[in-house]
């Protein structure tokens, strides 16, 4: 997943249940992936810098920036 203009790309992703998803920071701001009804997040990221984390149960997960919260994404984890 990339951070890019404060938006993640793409906005949907797909994923097998325990994949890992990573997302790498382009913008010149900091940002913090936080998924929301669920305790993941990633450390606050600077440019160049990527955050992992792993989705180990099926279902939709939707995350947002803790820094910038018009910033979201969906994550869709299915067998």
């Amino acid at each position: 997943m990339n951070i890019t203009g404060f938006t993640f790309g793409p906005a949907k992703l797909a994923a097998a249940p325990g994949a890992a998803v990573t997302w790498t920071n382009a913008d010149d701001s900091p940002h913090q992936v936080v998924v929301t009804k669920a305790p993941l997040k990633t450390a606050v990221r600077l440019r160049g810098q990527s955050g992992s984390l792993t989705f180990k149960d099926p279902g939709v997960y939707d995350y947002a920036c803790a820094l910038h919260p018009g910033m979201k994404g969906t994550v869709e984890v299915t067998k």
